[in-house]
């Protein structure tokens, strides 16, 4: 998928995240949260793209990204022991050259939801991020991964245990008008619902 549907998808996906979250009372009365957690969707939603310099994400992420994890592995390397904090985001950060492996790889995989899940539960621990927000994220890689599953490429999704790529038995091409239209009508249906649903 191109990233506006991914936005799309993301979206919808929150609405149904937050709609859920509304069963158990769980949503924070204000809105400003309820914005927020659909800018932690969209982000999310990109996420899994930054094994591309073609994407939004991505280009930004190969120049600045591997620069920082070689600086702090230069760091290491010239004062060793000296600061437990540069090896603390070496050791959490070194799962972020598997990004590098190529395009629809290990960001398209069960093993990176994990190390975001993984990522947004020390952003709560250390930052006191409310796991509200993370789930929003979490929601937005998922649903990638799950907008790519309908392309006939399809995901990796057991990488790197298995190079096998999955896919869902009906696909479409990526930037294909088939796309183009299961986009349109998400944006339809996430009107209509938000209509009905919130400003109703």
């Amino acid at each position: 998928m191109v990233a506006s549907s991914h936005q799309v998808m993301g979206i919808t996906w929150g609405i149904g995240a937050i709609t859920l979250y509304n069963m158990f009372d769980v949503i924070p009365d204000k809105m400003f949260a309820t914005v927020l957690f659909f800018a932690a969707v969209v982000i999310g939603s990109l996420i899994p793209d930054i094994d591309t310099p073609k994407s939004k994400l991505g280009g930004p992420f190969e120049r600045w990204g591997f620069m920082l994890v070689v600086c702090l592995v230069g760091v290491e390397i010239l004062t060793p022991g000296l600061n437990q904090a540069v090896q603390f985001l070496l050791m959490i950060l070194s799962p972020l050259l598997f990004v590098f492996s190529g395009h629809r790889k290990f960001t398209h995989s069960i093993a990176f939801i994990a190390l975001m899940a993984s990522y947004s539960y020390m952003l709560h621990i250390y930052l006191d991020i409310p796991l509200f927000y993370l789930a929003g994220f979490l929601t937005g890689v998922v649903s990638h991964l799950f907008g790519d599953f309908l392309t006939k490429m399809g995901i990796p999704i057991l990488y790197p245990f298995s190079k096998r790529y999955y896919r869902f038995f009906l696909t479409f091409k990526t930037g294909s008008k088939t796309e183009q239209s299961i986009t349109a009508a998400l944006v339809v249906l996430n009107i209509i619902f938000l209509t009905r649903n919130v400003l109703g």
